[in-house]
């Protein structure tokens, strides 16, 4: 080796540019480049050269000694890589020992081959560029899917060269989507869960959580891109549903399992039995798409209760709501009858064989979850007004009526100045065309008060039979007939002659009343001419009523019930000359607008939140109406039966009566002596109307002072 000292050439360089130092200090070898050597006297670099030229790819590291002028060759996408069909860029970069100067070549020799052989090529390498001693090419791979050797190499043999094995995956994940059957419950108790209709005895109702599984065999499945929707009728869809994989201890029948909670109350569903779709979506790791779907059974039947079980037993009053959502209601078959307490999800709480019933029942104040059970029953030629506890059905006090005699109506509940104690109001039909009114109130002094009128006073009507009875603070609305006549009138509880301005003549019989506002407004229909209409009266009282509907100068169409609801818009039932139909009715503009039904709609409507209305005809067809639109949005067609009583709508809610979340709710439908339930888009009754339902509010106080609750 020949040393070749450098440093008299720096110094005399430094000396003649006038710098007084050396220009490369050295401590340590590493401080000196191109493999030169730190002299530990003088602390200067000394550099080396072989008398041999090395290969462009070698530098000379020691004496007479060429080694790699390059460390690594690394080549990205590494070994092992999953790419995705189609244009890849593969890079290759020459990295150089430390202190050495490149000397990097114009190119590298990309090539790629099938590994194991076989028909096709690897494909097509072009290269793009070169950029210190990073080089790039694109490669596009052969069709279909395979494992490829990509090798990288210096031009001149010898040189440093790289082979790294890749996959390339084409096919796109596919997705084995399934929805299991329902568990529609035990038939038990007179309850029923099942839907009857053929196919969908195991259908997932509208109010329930469906698990979604997903199944596939893709070995390169990134789970995070799976995504689930649920779409309702109309293309309607609820997109985000998270999937969780199976938990390891669960058997999974493929590569990857996963289930999905789908909330079915979420997408549109404008039909009561139909199907909604699941659609999957997902990517495996090199972003290759796929999807799945299918569809399921989905129903809005409930669950449907048998009370006639034994005897041709009639529901014939609408059904009452407590504040944990156990419903009460009555039957009636003659002076046989029975009160029964569901739970919501349709369990027989208890039943009390009181009599039948016709009056009520209405729920009272809710006291630490305890809550009386106003109702009004018949038995052989003489009635009583109980309250009942909801605990067990127990009777708490009964006040017992003369003989001859019966309860044909409602019941109203409030609190009167008098006594300032909950009371329940009923009319008590006389059979010798007279009648009382009679209160209950547990705890008072006098627990069951009666209005009766004086020798020579003014009689008191006899109730119109199924008529309602409302209520506020101390004044009663209820309508009857005297000496043949059709009357509405008013007392003051506790007086024993009407108020002043009262009775009032509707022009026929009058099957409902309301208090809205500062008026009484009301339904008539007579049972043999097509006479009637909607009214209202001052809740003063008038000498005349004021006909609402219909709009023309006759009384020229039967409504025997109504709702009122947001906006000042009335629903109810309307039977003109010919047809039937379901209108709506203004107070403020006038306006009104008929819909048609398949059959007369008698009992009253139901106005819920999220702006629907439901009807029940007279043979059982259930429907749901836009109101602002006054369309209907879906329709129970099979008609369940004879149906005498109104409908009724609660919250959604577990089988404690807890809310549960969801925008839907249940209505119950009493038909004959059976008492359905049927889950709807409503959560609860329209709390911004001031009418919505049978009596006013879920608890049938007939009071408009009873605050609506809300399901929040």
């Amino acid at each position: 080796m020949m040393l070749r000292k450098v440093l008299g050439t720096v110094l005399l360089l430094g000396a003649l540019s006038g710098c007084t130092q050396p220009l490369r200090v050295c401590e340590t070898d590493s401080d000196c480049s191109e493999g030169g050597a730190c002299d530990q006297a003088s602390h200067l670099c000394y550099r080396v050269v072989c008398d041999t030229p090395c290969a462009p790819y070698e530098a000379c590291v020691a004496t007479n000694t060429c080694g790699p002028l390059y460390t690594d060759l690394v080549v990205e996408p590494g070994e092992g890589t999953v790419l995705k069909a189609g244009e890849v860029t593969v890079r290759a970069e020459l990295r150089v020992r430390t202190g050495f100067t490149p000397n990097y070549p114009e190119t590298l020799s990309f090539s790629v081959v099938r590994s194991g052989g076989g028909a096709g090529s690897g494909g097509t390498l072009v290269q793009v560029e070169k950029n210190e001693g990073v080089y790039t090419a694109k490669w596009t791979t052969p069709p279909g899917d395979g494992v490829f050797r990509l090798t990288v190499a210096y031009p001149e043999a010898g040189g440093p060269s790289a082979t790294v094995n890749l996959s390339v995956d084409s096919t796109p994940p596919t997705f084995v989507v399934t929805v299991p059957p329902a568990d529609a419950g035990v038939p038990g108790g007179g309850t029923t869960y099942a839907d009857p209709a053929p196919g969908f005895a195991t259908a997932w109702r509208r109010d329930q959580v469906a698990p979604v599984e997903i199944r596939t065999n893709e070995p390169n499945l990134d789970p995070s891109t799976l995504t689930v929707v649920l779409q309702g009728t109309d293309g309607g869809t609820v997109p985000g549903t998270p999937v969780t994989a199976f938990a390891s201890s669960e058997p999974c029948d493929a590569g990857f399992c996963g289930v999905a909670q789908v909330k079915l109350w979420e997408p549109p569903f404008d039909t009561f039995r139909g199907t909604m779709t699941v659609d999957v979506s997902g990517a495996d790791k090199v972003g290759n798409p796929g999807s799945g779907s299918t569809t399921f059974n989905v129903t809005r039947w409930k669950w449907v209760f048998d009370a006639s079980a034994g005897g041709t037993f009639a529901i014939k009053a609408s059904p009452a709501i407590g504040a944990q959502g156990n419903i009460y209601f009555g039957t009636n078959a003659n002076t046989n009858g029975k009160v029964f307490a569901l739970t919501p999800d349709g369990t027989l709480k208890w039943e009390s064989q009181v009599g039948a019933v016709v009056g009520g029942p209405a729920v009272g104040t809710s006291d630490s979850g305890t809550e009386p059970i106003y109702v009004g029953v018949n038995r052989n030629s003489t009635g009583a007004l109980y309250v009942l506890q909801s605990g067990d059905g127990g009777t708490l006090l009964d006040c017992p009526m003369p003989s001859n005699g019966a309860f044909v109506g409602g019941v109203a509940l409030g609190k009167t100045s008098t006594a300032q104690v909950e009371t329940a109001v009923s009319v008590y039909n006389g059979n010798s065309g007279d009648s009382v009114i009679v209160g209950i109130r547990p705890g008072a002094t006098n627990p069951c008060p009666k209005i009766e009128p004086l020798p020579g006073g003014v009689q008191i009507p006899v109730l119109t039979p199924g008529a309602p009875i409302v209520m506020r603070n101390d004044n009663i609305f209820f309508s009857g007939g005297v000496s043949g006549e059709f009357k509405v009138t008013s007392y003051v509880f506790g007086s024993p002659s009407p108020r002043s301005n009262w009775p009032v003549t509707p022009p026929t019989v009058t099957r409902s009343l309301a208090l809205v506002g500062s008026d009484i407004i009301g339904a008539a229909a007579s049972s043999e001419t097509v006479t009637g209409g909607l009214f209202k009266v001052p809740e003063g009282g008038a000498p005349e009523v004021t006909r609402l509907y219909p709009t023309n100068s006759t009384w020229s169409s039967r409504v025997y019930g109504f709702a009122v609801g947001g906006s000042d818009n009335v629903f109810f039932g309307s039977e003109p000359a010919s047809g039937v139909e379901f209108s709506r009715f203004n107070l403020t503009s006038k306006a009104v607008q008929p819909a048609s039904s398949n059959s007369a709609i008698r009992t009253t409507p139901v106005v819920g939140v999220n702006g629907n209305v439901y009807t029940v005809t007279t043979n059982g067809s259930v429907r749901a109406w836009s109101a602002d639109a006054h369309s209907p949005r879906w329709t129970l067609e099979s008609a369940l039966g004879t149906v005498e009583a109104s409908p009724t709508l609660d919250c959604p809610r577990d089988a404690s009566g807890a809310l549960v979340e969801g925008s839907h709710g249940v209505l119950y439908v009493p038909v004959g002596g059976k008492l359905h339930a049927f889950v709807v888009d409503s959560r609860g009754l329209d709390t911004s109307a001031p009418w919505p339902k049978y009596q006013h509010d879920p608890r049938n106080t007939g009071n408009p002072d009873t605050p609506l609750p809300s399901c929040q």
